[in-house]
Formats: C-alpha cells, structure tokens, sequence
C-alpha cells in the first residue's frame, strides 16, 4: 500500500475549470499560479496535507499546518517539463520550504532531475511504480526505499538514492556535520541486521524502531 492511497478527486466545477484552462492555447505552467486557480492550489495543498498526516513526501520532515509557507504544493513529474500533467492528481503532493527550495533552484539552473524513467516518452500519466526514478508517494512505501536515522537519510534502493540526491536530504549533515552519536554500537549492527534480515512487515518495523532508539540526538 502506498503512501498515498487516495489521491485527489475534483468536483465537476473544477473539472471544468481546469479542461479550460488546459484547452486554452496561451496556457503554459506558468499559469498554475493564476488569481482563479488560488482555491483550487488551496484545496490541493490542504488534502494532500490530511492526507499525509503532516510530513513532507520527501524528507519526512513536518509541515506547517496552516501556512502555505512551510507546505508547497509539489508536481512529482516537473510541470515545466511535462505541463500536461500539471493538474493530475496522482502528480500532486505536500512538500517543505526546504526540499521545494531545493528542486526550484536546480530548475532555474536547468540540472532539475527528470523524475521519470530515463527515456520515458509516456503520453498518459504512468500507472505503475516503475515508470519514476523518484520514490513515488502514490505508488511507493517511502520506508521501503529510504531510512532515516534521526536527520541522516540512507538509500535502501535506486529509487532511494535518487530522491536522497534530487532533493539533497543530507542537507543537515553537509551544513552542521554529524548530530548523532551511537549509545550502544553492538546492539545498533545486531539491530541492524535483523531489521535487514526480516521477511515480514511487523518484525522489520519492529527493528527499525529499536534502531531509532539506539540512536541520540545532541
């Protein structure tokens, strides 16, 4: 099951409102930012948010729960590169000021990551897992690709590898260094490598926790 199960569905009034705005000639992503899209963004940013219980799809982090300002509205598949995607709802998620800083300024230096499988020339929005190098809230278990120790993000896969370097998840690590310490370094390998070893969901989820433990934060 993935993190998000449910994605957004649209009245017919905004069904309609947004058939008009993609079947208009002058329309670029530009215009996601339009005066008479501000309660459709609205709406998209306060679902995903319920939706996500408060964290960020990328780093994990908690999002402002009334502020836009620390809750940006995120195209998994860039809107300038793909604009035709730029109201699907399975392309939408919740994302904080700082992952959205991040990927908007490796946009204007035109090095943005494509999320896409590499030579993708999908024309309908991917359905599956597979068709995104990112780890994919609607089709993906973040926990599955990613673990974090404390603020420290290892990969457990490609698609983690990828999100980690796209969205620069190290970010405390590379600014302030290490914050964590070991309390029992035997005990966090044994963890570890049951948590590894695990064949089933309880018994994994079981060890990660211990793992978090182990950890302490200064």
């Amino acid at each position: 099951m993935a993190d998000i199960n449910s994605p957004i569905s649209y009245s017919d009034v905004v069904r309609d409102l947004l058939k008009s705005k993609l079947s208009d000639s002058l329309f670029t992503y530009k215009n996601w930012g339009d005066e008479d899209l501000a309660t459709y963004r609205k709406d998209v940013r306060d679902y995903y948010r319920k939706i996500q219980q408060g964290f960020c799809a990328f780093c994990k982090a908690g999002l402002s729960l009334t502020s836009a300002a620390n809750c940006h509205v995120e195209h998994l598949v860039p809107k300038s590169k793909r604009q035709e995607f730029v109201f699907e709802p399975k392309n939408l998620c919740v994302i904080c000021a700082d992952c959205n800083e991040i990927k908007r300024a490796k946009e204007i230096e035109a090095v943005e990551p494509d999320s896409l499988a590499r030579g993708s020339k999908v024309k309908r929005y991917p359905r599956t897992s597979g068709a995104f190098l990112i780890v994919h809230p609607h089709f993906d278990i973040w926990e599955d690709h990613i673990v974090a120790f404390g603020r420290l993000f290892v990969d457990l896969s490609d698609k983690g590898h990828f999100t980690i370097g796209a969205c620069t998840l190290n970010r405390r690590l590379r600014e302030f260094g290490w914050d964590a310490v070991v309390t029992d370094e035997s005990a966090l390998r044994a963890a570890t490598t049951e948590w590894l070893n695990a064949t089933d969901t309880l018994t994994a989820a079981r060890q990660l926790q211990i793992m978090k433990r182990l950890m302490v934060l200064v």
